[in-house]
Formats: C-alpha cells, structure tokens, sequence
C-alpha cells in the first residue's frame, strides 16, 4: 500500500509529468497572448522543457518566468523577425498559386521550398535561443546550419507536432490542454539526446 502513494511510483510520476505539460501549456497560452511576447514565451518554454529532459528538473514556474525576463528583448526581436518573414512568404505563396503562368507557377515552387526551409529553421530557432547565449545574427546562422546538419532529426520534429496537433483537434480534444507542453518536451528530448551532443551544446552556452 506504501509503495502505491510512493511518489517514484511509474504512475505518480506520469501523472507528474502530465500536470507538468498542463502547466506548461497554460503558462505558454498566458504570456502569448500579446502575441508580441510568443517568442520570449516560447524560448521560456524551451528553457524549461531543456531542463527537465536533462534530468535538471526545479521550480517550473521560477524556471520559465526567469527565462521569460532574461530572453525577452532578443526572443521578441527574433520572434518579429520571423514573423515579417513568414507573413512575406506566406503572400507570395498565395500570390503566385492564384495566377496561371509558368513563370508563376516556377516562381511558386521556388517559394514553396524556402518555406519549407523556414519552417524547418522556425522549428529549431527558439530551442537555440534558450540554449546559446550568443547574439541575434549568430542565433540565425546556428539555426540555418544545425538544420540542414540534421534534416532527418528536425523533419520527425515536425512530424511529431503535427501528430499531437491532429490528435488534438481530430481525435480527443482534451490533449490540447497539454499540447505546446508536451511538443516542447518531445522536440527538447531529441535535442538533448541526439542533436546538443554533436556539438557540445549539453549546457547553455555563453558568447
């Protein structure tokens, strides 16, 4: 009976780990609601979900708030950035596909792919930023090439935040709640596991 209230039991730490997500979620949601503020939110979330699948779990809330102070100013510029970025080719993208020529439609597929690579580094950009202590043009530069580096690793990224996704919006709803959580958290344990250790990236790294 002891060992059911224990909390090393498998099913405490599960549910832990859960509530965890919850909270995660919820914290994120909050501090983007500005919309501005979603990068300094998201790489408060990176910092947090880092930590914990390196085994240096703490205070989640005091971890993602001082995350939160520390990045804002660089992760909201980096977060604009991308965004004025993604807005341009998400426009071209609708452009091009409504006009019916062959230049239009090479010009199209040219947009297509370097969106495809910008959806690849905006997967990467914001763990990068919790992780390297370096300024914005540096940030972009490791982005770009840890991405290409690592396509395979980043592609199955990808993959597996549009799987939670889905299974959020068409299969049970419930695990929105936990979901930005939860994405983070799988994206930080291929980070810390397979892609950080190729290039001693297993702490923060200063200038």
């Amino acid at each position: 009976m002891a060992k059911l209230f224990d909390y090393n039991n498998p099913v405490w730490r599960f549910m832990g780990g859960v509530a965890d997500m919850f909270f995660l979620t919820i914290l994120w949601l909050v501090f983007s609601l500005p919309i501005i503020t979603i990068g300094a939110s998201t790489t408060a979330l990176y910092y947090v979900t880092l930590k914990m699948t390196e085994g240096r779990e703490g205070y989640l809330f005091k971890y993602f708030f001082q995350a939160f102070r520390e990045n804002f100013r660089q992760s909201t510029l980096v977060w604009l950035i991308t965004l004025v970025i993604g807005i341009f080719f998400g426009g071209d993208l609708y452009y091009y596909y409504h006009l019916h020529s062959q230049v239009a439609v090479l010009i199209f597929w040219l947009f297509f792919t370097l969106s495809v690579f910008y959806v690849f580094m905006f997967t990467m950009l914001f763990p990068l930023t919790a992780r390297l202590d370096a300024g914005i043009k540096k940030i972009f530069f490791m982005t770009f090439m840890v991405s290409l580096k690592n396509f395979s690793w980043v592609m199955l990224m990808i993959v597996l935040t549009v799987c939670i996704i889905a299974i959020g919006v068409f299969v049970f709803w419930p695990v929105l709640l936990f979901s930005v959580g939860t994405i983070a958290y799988v994206n930080s344990l291929i980070l810390t596991k397979v892609v950080f250790p190729r290039y001693g990236w297993q702490n923060k790294i200063e200038k």
